[in-house]
């Protein structure tokens, strides 16, 4: 729900920080996340923007809200799930509230706890507390980053909001490119906190908040991601029985709401105990949600989706759609996506938010399970090379030295296996440009950099990490491609929608949960989400437990790629003058396109990288900087 953006000064005597004008045009660039409602507030020294979607209170519920003594003032975009218990005790306390929307919480919460506040609250948010009082702001993202906040500091002044897009609109934040960060994006796909694809902007962490007051700008970390801490004494139906518990606790917890809600789902088995768990707690049908693609065939799972539907008797939705034969604007798609990202799943739950927010204003959803209990190929990979770990050393070492001089050793899976520490790994399992398509494909910028963007974006994640193969992928996923790439295209596709979609297995207390279990029951005998699956028998039907898994649209993406050759491929890439030429060689990337072509065994998930890149660069920049010409200027003043 909803969108927030504002301008905070740094010391000195307060004036005017921005234009009430330009305000408003940052908080307006955000009103499809909060169609219902829009407020600010402005004082010397601070401005405020907030677009509303109303979900809780709906009436009584506008933003921004103030303390009794209007001098403390909060925005919010998300959801406080604890709400209710927290305003029983500030009301104990003496603080007076009017409404009983989650929001007006924040600022009783500030004036009891300071920056404390947000480890109290329990849900998905981005906050911002203004301390008329103090001259202070604090800047607040979840503990999952299910929720985004960019910022940059200008001069004496500290500009944010919830999407690139508004805080461009502010005029305050120049469009040099970062190359760290485009390295880095062709690397994985998706740019890594806390870099953005403009060298000016930042993005705040997950479990991070930031203090602006006189002494400056500085991060702060409230929450870490959990350290893998497996429980070695309780046995798997204790483990299991304690993973349905704190699911079902999740899921409650997330039926808040005073609109309609529902489920996305897919027909797979995180949707599904998604879905059984909610039906526990409604007094009537839940409404369920799916999309299928022609392309999938005989792998769409809309069948395996009626038929959940028909076991816990769902209002049932449904749609079949054709993207070879629709024609997609990814100039519209990636202005809602504020970042490139080459993960064409995004097209698919662009499809599912449309189809949920024509009945709902929530939708819940089984985001998550697979990056906290291995529910991947990388991850059954990973099992493996633990186990490789284990064989006596001359035996490994005889392995390793046949697999250096072997003709598969630049293969995925062999550069996993022989990768020496966990970010090799990572990045053997997920990157997308080994050194000889570096040197190939590089111009410019990207030539002269060290090629290491991707290992210092992973190093801060790996500190002190035991070499655990499964575990540290998993810790190191969570805070990286979970955050940067799926919860990013998840937030936007559902947003530009006007649809709140809610992650129970994102519940912090979950994933804290999950940090407990083993790795021989997240991967067991080769069986990924082992854990999950024991956990679920008896509430999901056995059919969906049991059958194979199936990746959302991404058995569609070759037939996508071709449906698009003859169009957005050859208008961005292969056009008279692409933006990426700045620092890619166009031959090197003419070259991937007719491999794609001839079926040569091309890096789909990087022609999609390239291509989502170009159309960043020359849709997105112009559009936010309002105007060709300077979009240009600046990306050659940058390269």
């Amino acid at each position: 729900m909803c969108g927030i953006c504002g301008v905070v000064q740094i010391g000195g005597e307060p004036r005017e920080v921005i234009e009430p004008s330009v305000l408003d045009r940052m908080t307006d660039a955000m009103t499809h996340r909060g169609p219902n409602d829009r407020g600010t507030f402005m004082e010397p020294g601070v401005a405020l923007g907030v677009r509303r979607l109303s979900i809780v209170d709906v009436e009584g519920g506008h933003q921004p809200v103030c303390s009794e003594d209007g001098v403390t003032w909060a925005v919010q975009n998300g959801e406080l799930y604890n709400h209710e218990e927290i305003r029983r005790g500030l009301e104990r306390g003496g603080h007076r509230l009017a409404s009983r929307c989650d929001t007006e919480i924040l600022p009783h919460l500030y004036e009891e706890f300071g920056s404390g506040f947000a480890e109290r609250v329990r849900g998905k948010f981005g906050i911002a507390v203004w301390d008329g009082r103090g001259r202070r702001a604090v800047v607040a993202r979840d503990r999952l980053g299910v929720k985004p906040m960019y910022y940059a500091q200008v001069g004496d002044r500290v500009v944010f909001a919830s999407e690139l897009k508004s805080l461009l609109a502010s005029g305050l934040v120049g469009h040099a490119l970062d190359y760290e960060a485009i390295e880095a994006y062709l690397t994985f796909g998706f740019v890594p906190g806390p870099l953005t694809p403009l060298a000016a902007v930042r993005k705040l962490l997950p479990g991070e908040l930031m203090v602006v007051d006189e002494r400056g700008l500085r991060l702060e970390r409230y929450w870490s991601y959990p350290e893998p801490n497996p429980d070695l004494e309780s046995s798997e139906d204790e483990l299991a029985e304690g993973l349905i518990e704190k699911l079902d606790e999740a899921v409650r917890l997330r039926l808040m709401s005073d609109v309609p809600l529902g489920v996305m789902l897919s027909g797979g088995l995180d949707s599904s105990l998604v879905v059984a768990l909610m039906a526990r707690h409604m007094s009537q049908p839940v409404q369920t949600f799916s999309v299928g693609f022609t392309e999938d065939g005989r792998d769409s799972e809309l069948g395996d989706a009626r038929y959940v539907s028909s076991v816990f008797g769902t209002d049932h939705h449904e749609l079949e759609l054709s993207y070879t034969q629709q024609e997609i604007d990814l100039a519209s798609l990636v202005w809602a996506m504020d970042e490139p990202i080459a993960e064409l799943s995004a097209l698919g739950f662009l499809a599912i938010s449309e189809l949920a927010a024509r009945h709902v204003t929530v939708a819940l959803s089984g985001q998550g399970a697979d990056e906290l209990l291995a529910g991947y190929k990388k991850h059954r990979a990973a099992s493996l090379v633990a186990r490789w770990k284990r064989l006596p050393d001359p035996v490994r070492s005889l392995g390793e030295g046949a697999l250096r001089r072997s003709p598969i050793r630049g293969r995925r899976a062999t550069r996993t296996l022989l990768a020496a520490d966990p970010i090799d790994r990572l990045i053997a399992m997920s990157g997308r440009v080994d050194q000889d398509l570096r040197r190939e494909l590089y111009l410019g910028p990207l030539a002269n950099a060290d090629g290491l963007a991707a290992r210092r974006a992973l190093e801060p994640l790996a500190a002190g990490l035991a070499d655990e193969p499964l575990a540290a992928t998993l810790f190191i996923d969570g805070q990286l491609a979970l955050v940067d790439n799926m919860l990013h295209y998840f937030d936007r596709t559902s947003m530009s929608h006007s649809l709140e979609v809610r992650v129970p297995f994102l519940d912090h207390e979950v994933v804290e949960y999950c940090a407990r279990i083993p790795d021989s029951q997240k991967v067991h005998r080769w069986q990924t989400k082992y854990l999950l699956k024991r956990a679920a028998r008896g509430i999901v039907p056995d059919r969906i437990i049991d059958k194979r898994k199936l990746g959302f649209f991404r058995s569609s993406t070759g037939s996508w790629l071709d449906a698009q050759m003859d169009g957005s491929i050859s208008d961005y890439l292969l056009g008279p003058d692409p933006r990426y030429a700045e620092f890619l060689d166009r031959g090197a990337v003419e070259g991937l396109v007719r491999a794609h072509r001839e079926r040569r065994g091309v890096d789909i998930h990087l022609l999609v990288g390239v291509l989502m890149l170009e159309v960043w660069l020359s849709s997105y920049l112009p559009r936010a900087s309002g105007s060709l010409g300077s979009a240009h200027a600046t990306a050659s003043q940058a390269a």
